[in-house]
């Protein structure tokens, strides 16, 4: 509803079903193919100031903006709002009864949306990524967007390979462009072995960034944007005092030639998301468009 109405509903990943369908109505009020301006950003919680100031500062012109660590309170709603975007929140826990989590704002509505969730093995507190499918201007095909903050905290690496997989698993059989962004927190050679994994089996390429500003943490940069099907035009990694995580920025433009790509194994599904301002679902994740 564009009523601001809250809603709730569950959008849990299943890769037992099929990648959604671009209808000719999507395809109409799709994203520019030639032109997709994405930034990700993990926010802190915004706990920092100046947060809202270099919120509004990225959304300027962006097509994608996807938040990590994002409150949903009142501040964090009104600044998306004001900047004329949609959204989709997948919630990993609750602290003073607001959602924290990812959240991936769009200009255009996405065709579908699923959320992934899983539990950190030793500080219990949950990681989240939410997944959705865009229409293309005048393409019958589907741009998936990743919008991930990957487990920190773990003896072993086992439940951070298994929340990479997941996110591999649901997008087995999608056939179009790709987006793979977020905290990835890729701290040790070993993490990033295991996200170069991913990529591998998803025919990623990694974006990389001439003047390279993104946060380390012991020498490794935590931050990412990977991609499929598509060129990159331009990348930026911005310096900022309103996060301890500066945002990662790409324009981006479909591949020539861009179509299906053949997977042997495994298939997506997700819950169509229907007309709604705001909704959170449960296991708690949340939406508005």
């Amino acid at each position: 509803m564009d009523d601001g109405a809250l809603a709730v509903a569950s959008l849990p990943c299943d890769a037992a079903g099929k990648e959604p369908s671009v209808t000719k109505s999507d395809a109409s009020r799709g994203l520019d193919p030639g032109n997709i301006r994405l930034v990700s950003w993990n926010i802190h919680k915004q706990a920092d100031a100046g947060w809202q100031r270099d919120l509004r500062r990225l959304g300027i012109g962006a097509d994608l903006v996807l938040l990590q660590e994002s409150v949903l309170g009142a501040s964090l709603r009104e600044t998306i709002d004001d900047e004329g975007f949609r959204w989709i929140m997948a919630s990993s826990f609750l602290r003073s009864g607001l959602d924290i989590g990812v959240l991936t704002a769009s200009r255009v509505q996405p065709i579908a949306n699923c959320t992934e969730r899983t539990v950190e093995p030793l500080l219990r507190i949950p990681k989240s990524a939410v997944i959705s499918w865009f229409p293309l201007a005048g393409r019958r095909q589907s741009l998936a967007v990743v919008n991930v903050h990957a487990i920190n905290f773990s003896l072993s690496l086992g439940a951070y390979r298994a929340q990479l997989q997941a996110i591999q698993d649901v997008l087995a059989q999608h056939r179009g462009p790709l987006i793979v962004a977020g905290d990835l927190n890729t701290w040790t050679a070993a993490r990033s072995d295991a996200v170069r994994s991913l990529a591998t089996g998803l025919g990623l390429t990694e974006v990389s960034f001439a003047s390279d500003r993104r946060s380390h943490f012991f020498g490794h940069e935590l931050d990412h944007i990977y991609t499929r099907g598509l060129v990159i035009v331009a990348s930026t990694a911005t310096a900022v005092t309103s996060s301890d995580h500066n945002p990662v920025a790409a324009t981006l433009r479909l591949a020539h030639g861009t179509n299906a790509r053949s997977r042997s194994t495994g298939a997506s599904r997700c819950e169509p998301v229907t007309a709604g301002r705001w909704k959170r679902p449960c296991p708690r994740s949340a939406s508005a468009y």
